[in-house]
């Protein structure tokens, strides 16, 4: 997301990260990636991934690799939930779908 970031936010977006990673070594990977958006952790409580049906799908306790588009409404106006543990969404996937908005 972050090579996209300038154009994601160029089309009147936001992004946030969501990680239910342990904060230990994380922080450290997130202060080397250095992205211009929050990284925001979730390990202590689930309550966000949960609600959006992404937790534990592999059964692996983490909350799987997801995108969401949320519109000034609210409302969710794109999504693309992880297929497996490896899976990642493009920013030119999100750029798309803010384009067809």
């Amino acid at each position: 997301m972050q090579k996209h970031y300038d154009k994601i936010s160029d089309a009147g977006a936001e992004v946030l990260a969501i990680s239910t990673d342990d904060l230990r070594g994380a922080e450290s990977i997130v202060a080397k990636a250095g992205p211009d958006f929050p990284v925001l952790y979730s390990s202590k409580n689930n309550d966000v991934p949960v609600s959006y049906n992404v937790f534990d799908l592999f059964g692996d306790g983490l909350a799987s690799a997801s995108v969401f588009i949320i519109d000034k409404n609210g409302n969710i106006a794109y999504e693309n939930i992880g297929e497996n543990y490896r899976h990642q969404v493009s920013g030119d996937e999100v750029l798309e779908a803010l384009t067809d908005l």
